[in-house]
């Protein structure tokens, strides 16, 4: 007789990509569509508790253990992390009971699947990074929007993260001041690159640079941070002319990776492009951080370096405008949370691009999934 689990188990894993989305999608409905209201509150509620447990499975190397070494005892847990036992054990009663780890016998725990999951250096990453700077602003987030009677947020100074940090200083100058904040920062947006860095097997790279000049710049990448994007287009397109080009702060800069044929010029994007008659003129998640104002100004900046060849290069979210997936309408709310700022639909692109006098030449996504497209931005 067929087992209905164990159909759905290999269905789930036999499917890929989006329709394996969809299927998750459609079984977490059927189990929430039969909670009761004290379920669904519950569970909710005590969301950030887990949140909060896998961080300290994490500082204590719990779900590594487990995951590398095998099954444990308390004792011997306790005598690697040099938690009281008292302590360990509760925390450990707890992660076995919401699925992160696996209870075995009496103060005996094992790796589950979520265990190994969490274990893995990607998992650390992203954990760090949305505990350390962003779990604060969804704790502080209801209060901030009630006593601002919900209304819109643009001012980065004026934000969830200046009470959510104790601060006046706006996001990423307190980020240059926080190095560990800013270490987990880095580190989820380098891991990050090596989804967002997919447009450059899709966008027609060589096509548009046959014959280029190689003394005139070929790929400035504004805001471009410790230059992931200029390593990743140097190894995609070695035989491209022209010259490669990191802008950032100084800060920034001090930290850039050595990639043989870049060349770095601090830059701050909201003063005039020095570099003149680029090709391509790269944002790669830039502007999701600033209202629309400062977007706008940005873009001026670059548009005085433009010429008729010149493209600016939108890599960033281009939301739908029904049916926004959970992971890009979460980092939404992050945005507004963080800069005041916000991911945005493709009308709310062309209403930023009109008023600066650019007009939208390529249009590709190239996932869909998380609402990852790059937009190619001439001179109207």
């Amino acid at each position: 007789m067929s087992n209905p689990l164990q159909d759905v188990k290999q269905l789930l894993a036999s499917a890929e990509g989006p329709s394996r989305k969809a299927l998750l999608g459609q079984l977490h409905e059927i189990i929430i569509s039969i909670e009761t209201p004290e379920e669904t509150a519950t569970r909710i509620s005590l969301y950030p508790l887990q949140t909060s447990a896998a961080r300290i499975g994490q500082d204590l190397k719990i779900f590594q253990t487990l995951a590398n070494s095998g099954p444990k005892s308390l004792q011997e847990l306790q005598d690697i992390t040099n938690a009281h036992p008292i302590t360990l054990g509760r925390l450990l009663r707890y992660m076995a009971s919401v699925g992160l780890i696996r209870e075995a016998a009496i103060n005996r725990f094992e790796a589950n699947k979520k265990c190994q999951n969490l274990a893995m250096p990607e998992a650390i990453t992203i954990l760090t990074h949305f505990f350390e700077n962003c779990c604060p602003l969804f704790q502080e987030m209801p209060a901030f929007l009630r006593n601002n009677n919900y209304q819109d947020v643009t001012d980065g100074k004026a934000t969830v993260f200046q009470p959510a940090y104790k601060t006046d200083l706006d996001t990423y100058t307190w980020f240059s001041h926080n190095p560990e904040h800013r270490s987990a920062l880095i580190k989820y947006m380098a891991m990050e690159q090596t989804v967002r860095g997919r447009w450059l097997d899709e966008y027609p790279i060589e096509r548009d640079t046959q014959g280029w000049d190689p003394k005139l710049p070929v790929f400035v990448d504004i805001g471009g941070n410790i230059g992931h994007y200029c390593a990743q287009f140097k190894e995609r397109f070695p035989e491209v002319p022209g010259r490669v080009v990191l802008q950032d702060l100084p800060d920034t800069l001090a930290h850039a990776m050595p990639t043989p044929g870049v060349e770095a010029v601090a830059h701050d994007f909201f003063t005039p492009q020095p570099l003149k008659n680029a090709k391509f003129y790269h944002l790669g998640w830039v502007l999701h951080n600033w209202n629309d104002e400062k977007s706008k100004q940005i873009l001026r900046q670059i548009r005085s370096a433009m010429t008729a060849h010149s493209v600016i290069l939108i890599n960033d979210m281009i939301l739908p405008e029904a049916g926004v997936p959970a992971f890009p309408a979460s980092l939404d709310m992050v945005m507004l949370g963080a800069c005041g700022s916000r991911e945005r639909t493709m009308k709310e692109w062309n209403e930023i691009f009109g008023d600066v006098g650019l007009v939208v030449k390529e249009r590709i996504m190239y996932n869909r999934e998380l609402c990852h497209g790059i937009l190619g931005i001439a001179l109207a």
